[in-house]
């Protein structure tokens, strides 16, 4: 192959002339110049070249019988393929209103027949790195807006993560750049909740099996979370630990919680172990002062310390399956009206000694 085989293509320009000496003059001149030239002779043949493929530019000629040069230009400003695609204006007239009109329709330029080559040159080189920059800016711009849009996705995604592992509120302070420390609270509401014979089960039964039931089981209990003002705090195996009155205050917590623990019993309505026995529950709940706050820097956690956190636990091991236990201090916080409750009486708990406990279903 010839060297100039080469040779880049500097643009390609849609000619528009109904005069074949013209035409073949433009052709030849910008050809060799390194120019894709499309010659046409009419305005609907160069509508239906620009619509085929959109040129860098195109040089228009006014007056062309059937279709003017103005009309071929307000058609290509019309359609959203060529509407960017700049005009240089051709003819033998040089009345000022004739090329106002010209700028008027949309197009960039205007030159006067006969031409002169080197100035005729200069300005389609001018226009069609004009349009190759506008090119590279509208690129940029998708980029821009591409890369704007993953990152936002991606935003929302670590957001997302973010959340699932802490508190909202918790978790908009950790991405503000602030740190959250330990925190009192002098009155919350904790919940334990775990599967009776749960030990048995996972020695009797593969890996997978209890697997799947505690993820049934957990989506369930996830979903209820939702429709209270709670918290999940963490899932320890089968123990599934949730908080009212922390991080965000609440004055109802006891009753929040006390919901839902009595929706967690339902929820487990019809669920069976690997055995095929019904899945049966135990729930405790106490309530008092504890410190909280986040622990952990690469999988950061919300963690609650204190010993009402641990007479929480007891409550549940003590409590009877398929029932709510809860504490006297949670108790002297619950609304009564709301709920049917049953003195237990005295219930030893381990290192604690004796503690006065209630039963409590719904109404």
């Amino acid at each position: 192959m010839s060297e100039k085989s080469y040779q880049p293509v500097r643009g390609d320009i849609l000619v528009v002339d109904d005069t074949l000496v013209n035409l073949r003059i433009l052709t030849e001149m910008l050809a060799a110049q390194g120019y894709k030239v499309r010659p046409v002779t009419s305005g609907p043949q160069a509508l239906q070249a620009a619509a085929a493929a959109a040129p860098d530019l195109v040089l228009l000629d006014i007056n062309m019988p059937g279709m003017t040069g103005y009309e071929v230009c307000q058609q290509l400003k019309a359609q959203t393929d060529t509407r960017d695609v700049p005009v240089i204006f051709m003819s033998a007239r040089d009345e000022v209103l004739d090329k106002i009109r010209a700028f008027e329709v949309g197009g960039v330029d205007y030159v006067t027949k006969p031409f002169h080559l080197e100035e005729l040159l200069a300005r389609v080189a001018t226009h069609v790195s004009l349009r190759a920059l506008q090119r590279q800016l509208e690129d940029a711009r998708l980029l821009a807006e591409s890369a704007a849009a993953a990152l936002a996705d991606e935003k929302r995604r670590s957001d997302d993560l973010l959340y699932s592992m802490l508190p909202q509120s918790v978790a908009n302070t950790l991405r503000e750049g602030r740190s959250v420390v330990g925190d009192h609270y002098p009155q919350v509401t904790v919940l334990f909740c775990d599967i009776v014979d749960y030990t048995r089960a996972a020695s009797d039964h593969s890996p997978l099996e209890v697997f799947e039931l505690l993820g049934r089981l957990y989506t369930r209990f996830d979903a209820l979370i939702e429709r209270h003002p709670v918290y999940k705090i963490e899932t320890v195996g089968d123990c599934y630990v949730v908080a009212g009155g922390v991080p965000d205050p609440n004055p109802r917590h006891a009753d929040a919680i006390c919901d839902v623990a009595l929706d967690m019993l339902e929820a487990v309505d019809g669920m069976a172990l690997p055995t095929g026995a019904p899945l049966q529950i135990r729930i405790g709940v106490n309530s008092g002062p504890v410190v909280a706050g986040v622990v952990g820097t690469k999988m950061p956690r919300f963690c609650l310390y204190g010993d009402t956190v641990n007479i929480a636990s007891r409550m549940e091991t003590t409590s009877q399956p398929m029932h709510l236990q809860i504490s006297q201090s949670t108790h002297a916080l619950i609304d009564p009206s709301r709920y049917q409750i049953e003195e237990r009486g005295e219930v030893a708990l381990k290192g604690r000694g004796n503690m006065r406990t209630y039963f409590v279903r719904r109404r």
